[in-house]
């Protein structure tokens, strides 16, 4: 018989999980559930992340009254709040999923999870495991320079940036200082590491993430067919490639210098895969 897997993908976030998500989406034997992102423990329990707990409006809560006595299904923002408001039905979903016939891998793919704490992975972990179910993580990690100016170009292509403010303005003005800002990449991986045995953890760069070598590794982590030509299909990619000013990734490098540091030492290869990673010196 074969194994029940729950995926669970923390992020990192513009680092290829979307890809991941279409990728496990499409793979024989799976079903990743009908939201992109779950965005349920995060929303919950990150003050953070607190943005992403849903606010039902009133006619959201009666659908939710007149569909659960109905057994009609629990769709979109009303699913996101359900779990959210009873985590249980969390797990319910996805045990689930995995009842249906010919399906042995389901997952929720949620950049968000990144700095959830050990207590909350293991949560998953243990719940889902006393089911027979087995939850492995994926961890990608992206240069952290560009990453952070792809989600700028995101957020402009958005209108959430001010029309009198150039992409460049908006970059220092965000990353120009030193301090905290996205959840360290290190800081992630120790948690991950702290939770789950070395053979249900995958970490890889997102640099390497689309090559044949990296996507027939990760399907047999995964357990599902290898297709190396998916490598091709990159989803949600940015629409502008502008190259970012190396004396703008200079003014930004000491906000994100730590991480370089740490995953440089942990993934050697990241010196040369990673663009910025020369400013290290």
């Amino acid at each position: 018989m074969t194994e029940k897997t729950f995926l669970l993908c923390p992020g990192a976030a513009k680092s290829g999980t979307t890809w991941i998500r279409h990728y496990l989406g499409e793979s024989p034997g799976t079903d990743m559930g009908r939201l992109g992102e779950m965005q349920v423990w995060d929303a919950i329990t990150l003050p953070a992340n607190a943005r992403y707990r849903i606010a039902p409006s009133a006619l959201l809560r009666l659908e939710y009254a007149l569909a659960r006595p109905l057994r009609l299904p629990i769709r979109g923002n009303m699913l996101r709040w359900e779990m959210q408001t009873h985590p249980d039905r969390y797990f319910d979903y996805f045990r689930k999923l995995l009842r249906r016939p010919g399906v042995h891998l389901t997952g929720d793919v949620s950049p968000g999870y990144a700095g959830l704490s050990a207590e909350t992975f293991a949560r998953l972990r243990d719940t889902f495991g006393r089911d027979g179910i087995r939850t492995r993580a994926v961890f990608t990690m992206r240069d952290p320079i560009e990453r952070a100016w792809s989600a700028l170009k995101m957020d402009r292509r958005k209108g959430r940036l001010p029309e009198s403010q150039s992409d460049a303005e908006a970059f220092v003005a965000r990353f120009g200082g030193e301090g905290p800002g996205d959840v360290p990449y290190a800081d992630t991986l120790e948690t991950l590491e702290a939770v789950f045995p070395e053979n249900d953890l995958f970490a890889t760069l997102y640099e390497t993430l689309f090559t044949s070598e990296t996507i027939t590794a990760f399907s047999g982590f995964a357990g599902v067919p290898a297709r190396p030509a998916a490598g091709g299909a990159r989803v949600n990619a940015a629409g502008d490639r502008a190259a970012l000013p190396e004396d703008l990734a200079r003014r930004v490098f000491p906000h994100f210098e730590s991480d370089y540091a740490a995953v440089t030492a942990r993934f050697p290869e990241a010196r040369q895969l990673w663009p910025h990673a020369r400013l290290l010196g």
